[in-house]
């Protein structure tokens, strides 16, 4: 990510962090984005807006107009927590470990650190709000998951590490949908590129995501 700065950087991108968007309004074949920072309200004129907003991708989308609900944009938030092993354990697994995938995820499994840490994790679980917390209840339940595949493990060794959130367009229950990268031309906004339910796998695939974005502005301004 920093490697990526750096070149953007170069290239004459200017980042605004700390900063909220708090208005987006069609104005002819512009938009007018508002930004909310330290300094007060001010907007951005552009001719192409694409919304990359992670968790707040559909409030962004809404607040350009959209109706969510129409466009199967609204986001389902899923937790996903991990547990850290004792440091007494980083000799003993060298490759990640898989079990049979959950619906929700790829399941607990094993994951190795850089810095050489071995975690399990994540685990998978609707929330209703944003919650970065690790619940120490879950302890228990990770370590039985993970029994069968690390054998050698005593509970103690388990520590709460860190949790992610997953924005999920489909809700508890329902069949996987995967991202949305929508030019919203027929639904009446030309120059708005919607990015919806990118997930952890969207990370991976940033790279090939922001080549086809690449394409789709190069297109609208051509």
């Amino acid at each position: 990510m920093k490697f990526l700065y750096g070149q953007l950087r170069e290239r004459g991108v200017e980042f605004v962090s700390n900063a909220e968007v708090v208005g987006i309004e069609k104005a002819g074949t512009k938009y007018k984005v508002q930004i909310r920072d330290r300094d007060g309200i001010s907007t951005v004129i552009a001719r192409v807006v694409v919304n990359a907003a992670g968790l707040n991708s559909d409030r962004i989308a809404q607040l350009a107009g959209l109706d969510i609900a129409k466009a199967s944009y609204k986001l389902h938030y899923c937790k996903g927590e991990y547990f850290s092993l004792s440091s007494k354990y980083g000799h003993l697994v060298s490759r990640l470990i898989y079990p049979v995938p959950e619906q929700a995820g790829a399941g607990v499994h094993v994951t190795l650190g850089l810095d050489g840490r071995v975690r399990l994790g994540p685990n998978a679980c609707y929330i209703e709000a944003i919650d970065y917390k690790v619940a120490e209840t879950q302890k228990e339940n990770f370590y039985n998951l993970t029994k069968g595949f690390l054998s050698f493990l005593e509970l103690e060794d388990l520590e709460p590490e860190f949790a992610g959130i997953r924005p999920k367009l489909q809700a508890p229950g329902e069949a996987f949908r995967d991202f949305a990268i929508t030019h919203e031309e027929k639904a009446g906004f030309p120059g708005l590129i919607n990015l919806i339910g990118i997930e952890s796998p969207g990370l991976t695939a940033s790279p090939a995501i922001a080549r086809r974005v690449g394409e789709m502005v190069g297109e609208i301004l051509s």
